[in-house]
């Protein structure tokens, strides 16, 4: 009985790898192929929020600590290497991992004060960090413009992370996708994946058998900050500007939670499938339904949401690999 629940368990591990190396080879086919810019465009921003959402699933779905406060390490990232560049003449390069770093000891010492918090209080307590870090990128213009924001010249070079075409950063969007995942798939299965996943089952019970859940959630939320923060970077280069509400809003932490939920929270797989569904259609919905009337296409998005999460309730991922599972026992 052991054995036949541990091969069952390794074989639904391995299934939520199928999609990585043929989703990989489809995206780059898509890459070399296609010229339309709009189309283009989603496929960055997808590849971005699929980043975005993988890493905050290693906190929010592997540890299951919901956190809509994330917008703060996304914005660290996207200020500080715009700051240096704009400032010093940094390379974003550079700057990006200076972001991440100041992004990771950040969340170390929020980590610090809100980890041995849970459900409700959790939330709440990144809410506030969120809502201060949105205040703060507001009324420092020395550093963040304020309200009027950044811009960063449009000067193309691979110093600056600024590229002519659409593709090279589509290239640059996937490798840091498939970096984020991989890490997360290391993780996922090593000692602190298992820590991390004991914690958000039954946080009593793992310290009964001697887990030590607070040094693990604190690594997981570090690791979270610096990918998010790193994202921050990309998206920066990308847009060309950044403001307090596009890199420090609730919307933000909003989004990457809602995009989890709906692929599937605490799964390899679900912050892909969900971003492969929610940002395509945001934007195809924006573009069709925009000058029917204000704010229709966002009304159309949240039922269609509404409808996925009804006849889907773990997710995509889970709820069709259940389903696949179900036909073949069949």
């Amino acid at each position: 009985m052991t054995i036949s629940t541990s091969a069952s368990a390794t074989a639904r591990e391995w299934a939520d790898l199928y999609w990585i190396v043929p989703g990989t080879v489809a995206c780059l086919a898509f890459i070399a192929t296609v010229r339309d810019p709009f189309a283009l465009d989603i496929l960055v921003t997808t590849l971005l929020w699929a980043a975005a959402a993988s890493a905050w699933n290693l906190s929010g779905g592997y540890a299951g600590q919901l956190s809509i406060g994330h917008a703060a390490y996304f914005g660290i990232g996207a200020y500080t290497s715009t700051y240096l560049l704009l400032i010093y003449g940094l390379s974003p390069w550079i700057g990006m991992l200076i972001g991440a770093a100041l992004a990771a000891l950040t969340a170390l010492g929020i980590g610090a004060l809100t980890v041995r918090l849970r459900g409700s209080f959790f939330v709440m307590a990144t809410l506030a960090f969120g809502a201060i870090a949105h205040i703060v990128a507001a009324i420092w213009r020395s550093v963040t413009g304020g309200s009027n924001g950044l811009s960063i010249p449009f000067e193309p070079s691979f110093a600056r992370m600024v590229f002519a075409d659409k593709q090279s950063f589509a290239i640059l969007a996937l490798a840091l996708l498939l970096i984020v995942v991989g890490t997360v798939l290391l993780i996922e299965r090593s000692k602190l994946g298992a820590s991390l996943v004991a914690y958000r089952e039954d946080d009593a019970a793992a310290r009964a058998l001697g887990v030590r859940t607070l040094r693990a959630r604190l690594i997981a939320i570090m690791i979270s900050a610096l990918f998010t923060a790193i994202c921050g970077t990309l998206h920066a280069q990308y847009t060309l500007y950044i403001d307090p509400d596009s890199v420090t809003g609730l919307s933000f932490s909003l989004q990457v939670a809602l995009i989890c939920i709906v692929g599937g929270v605490g799964t390899l797989s679900g912050p892909i499938l969900g971003a492969a569904l929610i940002i395509p259609l945001a934007s195809l919905l924006r573009g069709a339904l925009s000058s029917s009337g204000s704010g229709l296409h966002l009304v159309v998005y949240a039922v269609m949401v509404i409808m996925v999460l009804l006849a889907l309730p773990e997710g995509i991922g889970p709820s069709l690999m259940r389903r696949v599972r179900a036909a073949r026992g069949k």
